[in-house]
């Protein structure tokens, strides 16, 4: 009878063995609380990326859909309901029908459009973003605090890149689709001769506006044009073929991909105008 036992318990601890050493080869993809982060925009993921890589985020706005017409799924309204952090820009998505957790919400963004465009906004959002993420991930504190220092120092460096490349764009003035820029390029003093997409999101100027818009491309030849890889560029299309000779589009990225990196997302933009220019 002993021997029964002692060989019953034997079996039982290598089942617990083989258990336990499964767990851990073969994770669960379902995520836990303390390893999601919830934000409304890919760019706002491209900004905890950089701060936090081991934490994934949940990105609400799935790739390729409207931010103009976001509606969100089921599993999405149960995410936001579980207590995690939520990071958002309520100028942008306030439009959204969202209930959001105060206590769990950072807005990084409540007054400025498309502020993750603007160098001297995403030095303003870090620090803040840096805070909130300590507060959640407290683990992470040192990495964070490293990595914030020096994304800061990055940041300033990519900007004075960006500085060289828009000189060409200061000069000559550009043209938009969609407004997304338009705050940075406020910034660096580009003249913005037209934006052809109206003041309600998603729908564009009528004809009288486009005639004057092209009139006003013809007292500025060299003016760029910039549309967006995320709208409609429709109008700005018209303007070109309107155009002798037809001018080319540049087409910039404004939002990117859930969990790419914001300095990364950047600098794709800048090659960009780097090899059009």
């Amino acid at each position: 009878m002993k021997l029964f036992l002692t060989l019953c318990l034997s079996f039982i601890a290598q089942i617990l063995l083989i258990t336990s050493t499964n767990a851990a080869n073969f994770p669960s993809n379902v995520p836990t609380k303390a390893e999601t982060i919830i934000v409304t925009l890919p760019p706002l993921s491209g900004l905890t990326t950089m701060l936090l890589p081991e934490v994934k985020n949940q990105c609400l706005l799935s790739a390729g859909a409207d931010p103009h017409h976001f509606q969100p799924s089921p599993r999405q309204v149960d995410l936001m309901n579980q207590g995690y952090l939520l990071v958002r820009a309520s100028r942008d998505d306030q439009g959204w029908p969202i209930q959001t957790q105060p206590e769990h919400t950072l807005d990084v963004s409540p007054t400025q459009k498309h502020a993750w465009l603007q160098f001297s906004q995403v030095r303003h959002m870090l620090p803040m973003l840096a805070q909130a993420l300590i507060k959640n991930f407290p683990q992470y504190q040192q990495q964070i605090q490293m990595r914030l220092k020096q994304k800061l120092q990055e940041i300033t460096q990519l900007e004075k890149t960006w500085d060289k490349q828009l000189q060409v764009l200061k000069t000559h003035g550009v043209f938009m689709q969609h407004p997304a820029w338009q705050g940075l390029f406020d910034n660096k003093n580009i003249p913005v001769w037209a934006v052809l997409e109206s003041e309600q999101h998603g729908h564009e100027q009528g004809p009288r506006h486009l005639e004057e818009a092209l009139y006003t491309l013809k007292q500025h030849p060299s003016a760029v044009l910039i549309g967006s890889t995320r709208h409609s560029n429709r109008s700005l299309e018209w303007l070109s073929r309107h155009h002798t000779p037809q001018k080319e589009i540049i087409l910039l990225d404004e939002l990117g991909t859930c969990n790419q990196a914001w300095d990364v997302l950047m600098q794709h933009n800048l090659d960009i105008l780097a090899g059009k220019l």
